[in-house]
């Protein structure tokens, strides 16, 4: 089987409107979601998968209470889990107290072995991609003032409620969130389904 990738353009950020080079993207195949995902173990490991599905569940629950606790937890060659913290800028230590100081997000790094032998595995193939993100109906910049102008009335905007705001699909909303962290506009926060996105706030 082979992993398929397709180039892309870079974002025009300054809206120059010259070309931008290309990039090299995974064009994914779909989610595997949990049931499958255990289907999969569990045809390998011969384990049945219920069993396996009360293991994740306890995996799951013992590694956010370990991190809530102040622990790093490695997963051996795949790799491990850490926090990162975020709070008020202050130049003496005696101006915060614990209630001003908030999770920033959980952070999971892969072991180099790991990624060495996904890496070693990957056999790639160019596939022009079937979900390619179709032009947006606004450009950039009006997409980029209709956002700054909702995060003048709420405190945060969701992916879901982007989309909405600038009738674009999941793909191009993602793309351009992204664009705008990397540009400084914004800042995100939390993980999986809880992400949101903020103005940055100047230092």
């Amino acid at each position: 089987m082979s992993l398929y990738y397709d180039l892309y353009p870079g974002a025009d950020i300054q809206q120059t409107g010259e070309e931008q080079p290309l990039y090299p993207r995974v064009v994914a195949k779909g989610t595997i979601e949990k049931e499958e995902f255990l289907e999969h173990v569990s045809r390998f490991c011969h384990l049945n998968k219920s069993v396996l599905a009360g293991a994740m569940d306890a995996f799951q629950s013992e590694l956010k209470e370990l991190l809530a606790n102040g622990w790093n937890v490695s997963l051996g060659d795949i790799g491990y889990f850490s926090l990162s913290l975020e709070g008020p800028k202050v130049m003496s230590k005696e101006e915060v107290r614990a209630y001003s100081i908030d999770l920033k997000n959980i952070n999971f790094r892969v072991n180099k072995t790991f990624k060495k032998e996904v890496r070693s595995q990957m056999k790639l193939e160019r596939k022009t991609s079937l979900t390619r993100p179709e032009a947006s109906k606004y450009t950039l910049e009006e997409c980029r003032k209709m956002l700054e102008e909702f995060l003048k009335n709420h405190p945060f905007i969701t992916r879901e409620v982007y989309c909405r705001l600038t009738e674009n699909k999941k793909e191009r909303a993602l793309k351009e969130l992204n664009t705008f962290i990397e540009a400084g506009v914004l800042e995100r926060h939390g993980a999986g389904r809880t992400v949101i996105y903020m103005l940055k706030q100047p230092i």
